[in-house]
């Protein structure tokens, strides 16, 4: 193994069980099939396909909520973190910001010893400003609610919760398809900005392969839940290999 990776899968194949009328009948149905990929420090690399295609199964599995499972998933750093396309549906609407954003360091430091995890009140909310500046706002959004805030908003709180257990990786799941155009640019300039601040990997899920280009340095094409090609993200766009990336590079024009 290259001592720069930080995450490892081989061989994986997921499954998930299919119900009948009244839970007779099950079939286990097969989603992932014998995928295999790295994702080395500095990454950020490019997952395309369209719906259907097995990414967000693909992102569960590496985070531990799919577990049917066969294959390797090798995680070579702790707590990796992902940020979801709806951040209205991820963070709790009935708590404030502060409150967001202090809750991931008050469950890390009931599970880890390691020297830089706050352990009081007073250090979290100083933590908590930090990380709410490094995302572009200031300390009159501490006290408000996910319903208060703009989408752009609650995305850049989804990834400040997110950043401040200081991961080598996120994923992140269409994280700004919901936007519009000038704010999706603000978004993908600010996770730039925190790749380079806090040395972070992504594993950025998208439809939008424009997106991709601007901010992908690998990308990764799945069909059926198969990989069907992949390599540098110059490469892939002026010199696809398969016909469904070429689709794909087509519709995307």
């Amino acid at each position: 193994m290259n001592n720069d990776i930080i995450l490892e899968v081989n061989n994986l194949n997921s499954y998930y069980e299919q119900r009948g009328r009244h839970g007779r009948n099950r079939k286990r149905e097969q989603v992932l099939h014998d995928v295999s990929f790295s994702i080395h420090e500095g990454d950020i690399l490019g997952l395309v396909g369209e719906s259907g295609s097995g990414k967000t199964t693909l992102a569960k599995v590496l985070l531990g909520i799919v577990n049917d499972y066969d294959g390797e998933v090798i995680h070579h750093t702790s707590y990796p973190q992902m940020v979801f396309q709806d951040p209205y549906s991820s963070l709790n609407p009935a708590r404030t910001v502060r409150w967001i954003l202090e809750e991931p360091l008050r469950a890390l430091a009931k599970r880890s010893k390691e020297g830089w995890i706050p352990r009081t009140k007073s250090a979290r909310s100083e933590m908590v400003r930090q990380m709410l500046s490094e995302v572009g706002l200031d300390d009159e959004y501490l006290d408000r609610k996910p319903g208060d805030l703009s989408g752009g908003q609650r995305q850049r709180i989804s990834i400040a919760g997110a950043v401040i257990t200081r991961p080598k990786l996120i994923i992140a799941d269409e994280p700004v398809s919901a936007l519009d155009v000038t704010i999706q640019a603000q978004i993908l300039e600010l996770m730039q900005k925190l790749k380079e601040t806090y040395s972070l990997s992504y594993l950025f899920i998208s439809h939008d392969l424009n997106v991709v280009y601007q901010i992908c340095s690998r990308v990764m094409v799945m069909q059926h839940g198969s990989v069907v090609e992949s390599g540098d993200t110059e490469s892939v766009y002026n010199h696809p290999q398969h016909p469904y990336t070429q689709v794909l590079l087509m519709d995307a024009m």
